[in-house]
């Protein structure tokens, strides 16, 4: 059968990672480079040998490489050279050289002649060169390479600073994947197309023969699918009439005995064609390929017939040396088994295509992967008139590339395209990708900002689906896990369960449609000093990871001694091995949230690999090594049957007591299960212990609701639960730990204080408990403590009430401030120019700023403030031994007994004081420039208080950012920090 159809007719989109030529000759090895920084090589033709011979700054090369490699943060245009011999015999064959990708204009000559362009920097292409080869002879092959501009304000060639599609790990400069010459005679082999139906255990080739003779002609052709162990098991030959140019022609071959690929048993069989022509191979192409299908069926994701749950993991793609391609194969060996071996079965790798070395791998180890592209992260690239070719061009040529891989099982087209230039595209992208590969699941947006569609394999119309992305910060408390529950509720339903005040997660986010959160964790610092040490031995100092890294280690440094936090942490290996058991502990959780939520069909775990400006999400350090705690923690709960455990509240009042939830996710079979609860004392000892019988379903079962009776408990305790078989096996274990404060831990200070504060919270919490107190006064005696709570916005009388507090202090009095304000500075400074009726696409809410020290007077409501509750960034707060926590665990992360009173916002380097609770973290990217937000790495470390003492003439000050107030009577942590406080004026 012969077909007509325009999706073939790009030569350049040829699936280059499946040539098996009878005839190839590598150019990977040493290359000759000029680094064109004036861009003067065109005019001075540097193209034709005699000139590049006699330019004094001829360097080497290794070809593939990133040219970043070479020339530290390099932006604009090179001229390569490589010198190579043709056999004599290729006399009469065509000839084509084939880049697997070149970033990002690549203009070609061969011995002086112009060959051809590509525009596109992270997918293959192909020219034919055989009219302008010597064959039998030397043969020297010049290139002109225009990267992209991403840091430096060049224009060159029509484009200008950040205008093309790229990924931001790196520059990615060059000819950084593999190269190859390939001999073919008159009948090509251009492309092949695999469908796979696994009801009919078949396969269809949609295959285009490119007839470069003059005239009609015949050929004969064979396609040969053997297993793995080189059995034929399907076998199909045909005479071929062929014109001149494309012939599409589609081959059905049923395939014995078949087996479908899958997680278990990643089956590939081999496709083997080639093309006679004159009685003898013209061309020969060959491929690995499964048996799969991967849709959705009743709001669930579906593998070969059988529900999976999605648990994706989102890898960077950055590598330390190489940058954007693997440093080895062994160690893209080591990231894709660890995903798996961590409970992962997807990886969705971040707006750019893989390496084909990596996607090999996939299809061979057995995980699935989300096809990317780079289009659209975050505002970027900058809209121009040429974006939508560009972003077009790029969908085109990234599906093209990759339509045959069986791990690829969806395509993701863009993500978080907040611009019209890009929104408008959306559906017409989404048309072409399901004209181009109609087998897929397509996703026009992750993270829809407008709502996500996903199109099924052969549907014309998409389903309405909620894409998540969400954070929810170090501290997964009990409004945060609520929050996970919620997704896909209704306002009703939410109100019902008592959840009707909280915020629904992501963007645009519907009722009752199927769900997946496809960007969940949190993050943590890498082991520093380790892996700086891996950079000094075997790293390149040159490459942005690896000075970003040292310039973090030593800031931090810095910055522990500025704060005096190192009073708490004085080894960084130890701080940074902290970080990463807070980081464990709160993917942990939000994991368990969101597989507790039966409306969620997955997530995605942000991430398995670390990149640029994304320093610490990773369960793997950039080295690939594992974050033990991180790694192991997000493995539990990634385990096909599991427990999640509440203890409700976190912090219990002795009197009052709380109540245990205990919820089953099993993913296999329903089964009878032995739970047993054991709750153990902070010494070991075990309180009490209780055991029963529990059908253990598949899906989400509630399989214990109890109240907790604490009236004779006080302090720390665990609650460790295990899930076992009738005949003891064990299927799930996990525990939970909580606090419980007794009226002695809790006694109210017995001493008057005074409070300004126009708010009643503080008031009636003090009343509720018997505190006397009084309104403040600027007469009052310097022996009274005094409470600062909030005012009304613009209230002139109240901000001179604090002026009054503060010269209070200075005659000897001591005040705490339990509301602090100001503008935030944690993704810029506050546009200055209100957002114009006509803004354009580069309008920003907020500008870039330079961090400085912070003027102590600008306290309590005009302070410099810092988001630190934290997200793709590790936003830790550190407590020190000091007498506001008396009677709370010190020198330590604040996490369990602290989640609710954990600040959310800090004050962000005030010039003086002494910190007593703070956080020490980092820019996204420099100054919070968008223009800076690139390969470049992190912005500049920072500190900040959450709780600072300051000196003022001869008394003190308190300022305080914890959440305080809102926990007060609710949380006994937040009335113990309070009462330390207050404590701390009477002494």
């Amino acid at each position: 059968m012969k077909l007509k159809s325009g999706l073939f007719f790009i030569t350049i989109l040829l699936s280059l990672s499946l040539f098996a030529q009878m005839d190839e000759i590598s150019l990977n090895g040493s290359w000759e480079i000029i680094f064109d920084d004036k861009n003067e090589g065109v005019e001075k033709k540097w193209f034709f040998d005699k000139n590049f011979d006699i330019h004094p700054a001829i360097r080497k090369i290794e070809v593939p490489s990133c040219w970043e490699e070479y020339e530290k943060n390099y932006e604009g245009v090179v001229f390569y050279r490589k010198k190579f011999f043709i056999p004599g015999e290729w006399k009469g064959k065509l000839i084509h050289i084939n880049f697997d990708a070149v970033n990002y204009v690549a203009e070609l000559w061969l011995n002086s002649k112009v060959i051809d362009y590509h525009e596109g920097g992270f997918t293959p292409f192909s020219f034919r060169i055989d009219k302008s080869v010597k064959f039998g002879a030397e043969n020297v092959l010049t290139m002109r390479v225009v990267g992209p501009i991403i840091l430096s304000d060049k224009h060159i060639d029509n484009m200008g600073r950040q205008e093309t599609p790229q990924w931001r790990g790196g520059i990615t400069g060059g000819i950084w994947q593999p190269v190859c010459i390939t001999a073919t005679d008159t009948v090509r082999i251009n492309d092949v197309f695999i469908e796979t139906d696994i009801r009919r255990k078949a396969a269809a080739f949609t295959i285009d023969f490119e007839s470069n003779a003059i005239n009609t002609s015949q050929a004969d052709a064979s396609l040969t699918i053997t297993s793995p162990d080189g059995k034929i098991v399907a076998k199909k030959e045909g005479q071929l009439t062929l014109s001149p140019g494309s012939n599409l022609f589609k081959w059905k071959l049923d395939i014995q005995e078949a087996q479908n690929w899958s997680l278990k048993n990643p089956y590939l069989y081999r496709a083997k064609l080639e093309v006679n022509h004159k009685r003898k191979v013209s061309d020969a192409w060959e491929h690995k390929f499964g048996l799969r299908e991967f849709t959705v069926r009743d709001n669930k994701f579906y593998l070969n017939d059988n529900p999976i749950y999605l648990k994706a993991t989102f890898s960077e793609g950055l590598y330390p040396i190489k940058i954007a391609y693997p440093d080895s194969r062994e160690m893209a060996i080591k990231e894709i088994t660890l995903a798996k071996e961590a409970g992962f079965n997807m990886i969705r790798p971040w707006r750019k295509p893989p390496p084909k070395m990596w996607l090999d791998l996939c299809d061979s180890i057995g995980i699935l992967t989300v096809g990317s592209m780079v289009v659209e992260c975050m505002d970027r690239p900058v809209s121009t008139p040429y974006l939508a070719k560009r972003v077009e061009s790029e969908v085109r040529e990234s599906i093209m590339r990759d339509r045959n891989r069986t791990c690829v099982v969806q395509w993701e087209l863009f993500n978080e395209a907040n611009r019209p230039v890009l929104q408008q595209m959306m559906h017409t992208m989404s048309v072409l990708a399901q004209e181009l590969d109609p087998g897929r699941l397509i996703l026009d947006e992750s993270g829809g900002t407008k709502g996500a569609n996903l199109y099924l394999p052969y549907q014309d119309n998409p389903m309405r689906f909620n894409d998540i992305h969400s954070y929810p910060g170090g501290q997964v408390n009990q409004e945060q896990y609520d929050r996970l529950l919620i997704i896909g509720k209704t306002l009703k339903e939410r109100e019902a369960s008592g959840l009707g005040h909280l915020n629904v997660p992501g963007r645009n986010v519907q009722p009752k449609l199927m769900s997946f959160l496809s960007e969940l964790g949190y993050a943590s610092w890498p082991n520093l000093v380790e892996n700086n040490q891996s950079f000094q031995e075997k790293g390149n100092p040159i490459v942005p990871a690896a000075v970003t890294y040292n310039n973090l280690e030593q800031q931090v440094r810095e910055a522990f001694k500025i704060t005096g936090f190192n009073s708490a942490f004085p080894d960084l290996e130890k701080y940074c091995i902290e970080e990463q058991r807070i980081h464990g502990i709160a993917n942990k959780r939000m994991m368990e949230a969101t597989r507790a939520n039966p409306v969620v069909s997955g997530y995605c775990v942000h991430a398995l690999t670390d990149g640029d400006w994304i320093l610490g999400a990773s369960i793997l350090d950039l080295w690939r090594n594992p974050k033990p705690f991180v790694y192991e923690m997000t493995k539990e709960a990634n385990q096909p049957q599991i427990i999640s455990i509440r203890v409700l509240p976190r912090n219990m009042y002795a009197e009052k007591g709380g109540r245990i939830e205990i919820t089953g996710m099993n993913e296999l079979e329903e089964t009878q299960a032995i739970l047993t609860l054991n709750l153990v004392s902070e010494k070991g000892d075990i309180i009490s212990s209780q055991s029963f019988e529990k059908n253990y379903k598949n899906g989400v079962t509630k399989l214990f609701n109890e109240k907790l009776d604490t009236r004779n408990l006080e302090g720390s305790y665990t609650l460790k639960v295990e899930v076992k078989e009738p005949g003891g096996k064990l299927i799930s274990r996990n525990e939970q730990t909580f606090d419980v404060f007794t009226e002695k831990q809790l006694a109210v200070p017995k001493t008057k204080i005074a409070v300004l504060a126009e708010r009643d919270r503080i008031t009636s919490f003090l009343d509720d408990n018997g505190i006397f107190y009084i309104p403040f006064t600027k007469d009052i005696d310097t022996s009274v403590p005094v409470l600062v709570g909030s005012g009304k916005k613009g209230d002139k009388n109240f901000q001179k009430k604090i002026d009054e507090v503060k010269a209070f202090v200075e005659r000897g009095g001591y005040a705490v401030f339990l509301e602090i304000s100001g503008p935030q500075l944690t993704w810029g400074a506050p546009n200055p120019q209100p957002k114009p009726v006509d803004a354009h696409d580069d309008w920003r809410r907020n500008v870039p700023r330079v961090l400085q020290d912070m003027d102590i007077d600008k306290l309590p409501f005009k302070a410099n403030m810092y988001a630190t509750n934290g997200n793709y960034i590790s936003r830790n707060h550190i407590v020190t031994d000091n007498d506001v926590f008396n009677g709370l665990p010190v020198n330590m992360l604040m996490s369990g007994v602290y989640e609710n009173v954990c600040a959310e916002k800090s004050i962000c380097r005030p010039a003086e004081g002494k910190y007593i609770a703070g956080v020490i973290t980092y820019d996204q990217n420099k100054n919070m420039d968008i223009m800076q937000r690139h390969y470049n790495g992190i912005g500049d470390v920072l500190w900040a208080a959450d709780v600072l003492q300051v000196d003022k003439g001869k008394g003190k000050m308190l300022f305080s950012t914890l959440k305080i107030i809102g926990n007060l009577g609710k949380d006994p942590v937040a009335d113990k920090i309070l009462y330390n406080m207050i404590e701390l004026g009477k002494n």
